[in-house]
C-alpha cells in the first residue's frame, strides 16, 4: 500500500508540475473527462496467471490421439443410475449397444432417438432390435433431415456430444468425444431432446424386436 501510494504521490507531482494560477479550470476540465484506474505493472500481475486450472467438468476423447472415446462413453452410459437419453445418427458398436441395453436391465428410463434412414440398414437395424427387445423406446426423425445430433445424458446430469457416431468404424475416424459434467449444460440438452422426444409431426415411433 506504501508503494501504491507513493507511486500514486508522484503521478501527482509531475502532472502538476509547472501549472499556474492561470490553468487551474483547464486541469478540472481534464480530470472530468478522464476515467481513473489503478496504474498496472509487470508486480501487479500474479506470478502464476498463466497457470490457472483448466476446468475439471469438462473432458475430451479423441481417437487418433489413442485415447478411447467409446471406452468413455460407455463409462458414461455404465453410470447412469434413473434416465438415459441418446440422440445418434448412427448407433452399430456392439459395446455400446451392450451398455444401453444393461442400462434398461438396471432399471435406468432408457430413450433412444435415431435416423430414419440409418435405422433401415442391415446393422443399425439389428442393434435397434436388440434395444425394442429389451423394453427401450426407440423413435426416428420424420421430417427431410437428418437425426445429426450426437448425443448421450445420463442423470439429467452429465451430457456427452462431439463427433463420435456410435459405430465401430467410428473409431478409425478423426473423432472427439466430449464429455460435460454439469447439471445446466445436461439441462439444456434434456429440454432440447424433450422437445424432439414429444414432436409428434417431425418424429415417430417405430418397433423393433
Amino acid at each position: 500500500m506504501k508503494k501504491y501510494l507513493g507511486l500514486l504521490a508522484l503521478v501527482v507531482m509531475i502532472m502538476t508540475a509547472g501549472c499556474t494560477q492561470a490553468e487551474p479550470q483547464a486541469v478540472a476540465a481534464s480530470e472530468q473527462n478522464t476515467t481513473s484506474a489503478p496504474i498496472k505493472n509487470s508486480q501487479d500481475t500474479p506470478k502464476d496467471a498463466a497457470k490457472q486450472p483448466t476446468p475439471t467438468n469438462v473432458e475430451f476423447a479423441f481417437t487418433r490421439a489413442g485415447q478411447h472415446p467409446e471406452k468413455v462413453l460407455i463409462d458414461v452410459i455404465n453410470s447412469a443410475k434413473e434416465t438415459l437419453d441418446v440422440a445418434i445418427y448412427s448407433i452399430t458398436h456392439p459395446d455400446i449397444v451392450a451398455a444401453i441395453q444393461e442400462a434398461k436391465k438396471r432399471g435406468v428410463a432408457v430413450r433412444v432417438l435415431t435416423d430414419k434412414s440409418k435405422s433401415e440398414g442391415k446393422t443399425q437395424g439389428k442393434a435397434l432390435k436388440i434395444l425394442g427387445s429389451a423394453g427401450i423406446p426407440i423413435k426416428i426423425n420424420s421430417h427431410s433431415g437428418h437425426m445429426h445430433l450426437k448425443v448421450t445424458i445420463a442423470d439429467k446430469k452429465v451430457v456427452t456430444s462431439g463427433s463420435l457416431n456410435y459405430k465401430s468404424s467410428s473409431t478409425k475416424n478423426d473423432d472427439v468425444l466430449v464429455v460435460i459434467r454439469e447439471e445446466g449444460a445436461a439441462k439444456t440438452f434434456t429440454d432440447e431432446f424433450e422437445k424432439m422426444w414429444n414432436d409428434t409431426k417431425n418424429f415417430k415411433p417405430i418397433e423393433k424386436k
